[in-house]
C-alpha cells in the first residue's frame, strides 16, 4: 500500500497524524486534526437555506457565517450533536465550513507511514 509524506512544513515536526472521527448517520469520517477550526456542541442554526438544491444550516460568528453541510450531499432535516468546523484556504484568502456530527473523537494517532494518511489528508493539503 503506498504511504502519503506529510507536507514538507510539518513533517519534521510530527511522527503520528492526529486525527478527529466523526460520525454522521452511523458513518465514521476521518478529518485531520490540523484542518479543524472548532467542534460546537448543539449547534443552533441561525437559518438553514437551500444552495444548489441541498439544505444546509447555517451559524454566525461575528463576521463569519459558516455553513454546516452534509458530507454526503443530502440536507440537513434537523440540528446535530455537534458541528465539525474545518478550516480550508485558497491563496491568501481563508474560510470555514462545517460538517454536522451525531459523535465525535477526537484523540486518535495513526503513523505517519499508515496507509490510511494519503486517504485523510489528500483534500486538505
Amino acid at each position: 500500500m503506498k504511504t502519503f509524506d506529510l507536507p514538507k512544513s510539518i513533517s519534521s515536526l510530527a511522527e503520528e497524524l492526529q486525527i478527529v472521527q466523526m460520525v454522521w448517520q452511523s458513518v465514521p469520517v476521518q478529518i485531520p486534526k490540523f484542518a479543524v477550526y472548532a467542534i460546537i456542541e448543539k449547534p443552533l442554526f441561525d437559518k438553514t437555506v437551500f444552495r444548489n438544491n441541498r439544505k444546509i444550516g447555517l451559524l454566525h460568528f461575528g463576521r463569519f457565517q459558516i455553513p454546516i453541510l452534509d458530507p454526503f450531499r443530502g440536507d440537513i432535516n434537523f440540528q446535530p450533536n455537534f458541528a465539525l468546523i474545518i478550516t480550508h484556504s485558497r491563496g491568501n484568502q481563508f474560510g470555514l465550513y462545517g460538517y454536522p456530527a451525531d459523535d465525535i473523537e477526537s484523540n486518535i494517532l495513526l503513523s505517519r507511514d499508515n496507509g490510511s494518511v494519503c486517504r485523510i489528508v489528500k483534500n486538505y493539503v
